[in-house]
């Protein structure tokens, strides 16, 4: 008996240790990653790429950089193709959902509960990264749009920061009576001045009607809120609220209105904070406030906002995935990534702490906590809808389109849209 449990207890060592071998091995074999990213963050990212890699010497990662326009093209023409890579930046919305609506990616519902994500991840983040019922990626980064401003311009003119509507327009009045426009703004591409027409028909159709409109559950054509949008629109635009010309003004370069002191207001991103610094301007006149679209009871609105994730194929292995999350976790790790500095702000990660660049932006997570999110008008709605939506502002501004026929432009490109995805 005693020489039975011998062999049994030797047979149970050595099977553990051959176990354990195993799990070294497996650990060391070589994994590929193919990785699809923007252009713009390439040189960063080769230098954390190539950095983890040194780290991970079984790991290798190769990454392939595209312009915006490019990536959104190609990979819709991969998933056709079943040519995806192991792993897309792609942005949040209707841009994201159309991988996970037909099981193309990693759904991270239950990983995430098993690995402590809701401690980990900002929830708005998680909520922005879950589509079609599942956590379809890994998050990144989230921009909220805050309204920036002038605070020297404000100061000079005894203009407070606006906790309502009225108190918005009256300070527009009171800028533009002085020789100041109220916002940047620039229409080529459509984007940018459709922040500033989200944010309005957040303050008059409320949370509830803008969601449904988002979601293109609500008719654009009969809704009074959305002709009440477009009205205010047009009364900004030929009152001269916005800069001259601005249909076809390049939204990056419109920034310096406000650096010039041109425009006191402009809508935008986190990176503003890092803009004003590229632009040697001074920190100390700059600052930014929640849009007072009034859907909160202290005055302030809900900020636009979406997330950037990584989604990963839904076909990859167990040591791919095992390497896809250790990848991001030391891409977001202030302390092991050299290039930590350079990469795009604010991360979504609980308790993470801006880099110097985005000092100026200090405080606008817990701001964003606070008022609330809705998702971005062009992630919300698909791409053709909201290509209808750039028509009927600029078409409006123009004096081509009422502003009463607006909704029912938009509206038509939501019934061709369903009629062609059916």
């Amino acid at each position: 008996m005693k020489r039975t449990l011998c062999v049994l207890t030797g047979t149970a060592i050595l099977a553990s240790m051959l176990c354990g071998a195993a799990v070294t091995a497996a650990a060391e074999e070589p994994v590929e990653i193919s990785f699809w990213s923007l252009a713009q963050r390439k040189d960063f990212e080769d230098e954390i790429i190539a950095a983890y890699m040194e780290e991970n010497p079984n790991v290798t990662i190769t990454p392939t950089y595209y312009s915006t326009d490019d990536i959104k093209a190609n990979l819709k023409v991969a998933a056709s193709s079943n040519t995806l890579p192991d792993m897309w930046y792609n942005w949040g919305g209707s841009l994201a959902s159309y991988y996970p609506e037909n099981g193309l990616t990693y759904d991270f519902t239950e990983y995430a509960k098993e690995n402590g994500w809701e401690e980990k991840y900002l929830g708005s983040a998680l909520e922005l990264c879950t589509l079609e019922g599942q956590l379809c990626g890994i998050p990144q980064s989230i921009a909220m749009m805050a309204v920036w401003y002038r605070q020297d311009i404000f100061d000079q003119y005894g203009i407070e920061v606006p906790k309502t509507f009225e108190e918005l327009e009256a300070a527009c009045a009171t800028l533009k009576e002085n020789g100041v426009t109220p916002f940047a703004t620039g229409g080529q591409f459509g984007w940018h001045v459709m922040r500033y027409i989200q944010d309005l028909l957040e303050y008059y159709a409320g949370a509830e009607e803008h969601d449904a409109l988002g979601l293109m559950q609500s008719d654009w054509s009969s809704q009074e809120a959305v002709t009440k949008t477009f009205e205010k629109y047009k009364e900004w635009s030929d009152k001269g609220y916005f800069n001259e010309g601005f249909i076809t003004e390049d939204p990056n370069d419109c920034r310096m209105y406000l650096y010039n002191g041109t425009c006191a207001m402009i809508i935008d991103s986190p990176t503003m904070a890092q803009q004003i610094v590229g632009a040697e301007q001074d920190p100390a006149l700059y600052s930014y406030f929640a849009f007072p679209s009034e859907t909160n009871e202290d005055g302030t609105g809900r900020m636009a906002a979406y997330v950037k994730m990584t989604q990963v194929n839904a076909n990859v292995t167990d040591a791919q995935l095992a390497a896809i999350t250790d990848f991001w976790s030391y891409y977001y790790d202030s302390e092991r990534n050299a290039a930590f500095g350079s990469i795009e702000q604010p991360i979504a990660l609980k308790g993470a702490e801006l880099p110097e660049s985005y000092a100026l932006a200090e405080g606008i997570m817990e701001l964003m906590d606070a008022c609330g999110i809705y998702t971005q008008t062009d992630q919300a709605l698909p791409a053709e809808v909201a290509d209808q939506l750039f028509a009927a502002q600029d078409g409006i501004a123009l004096g081509e389109i009422a502003p009463a026929d607006a909704g029912t432009t938009v509206q038509n490109g939501i019934v061709t849209y369903q009629a062609e995805n059916q």
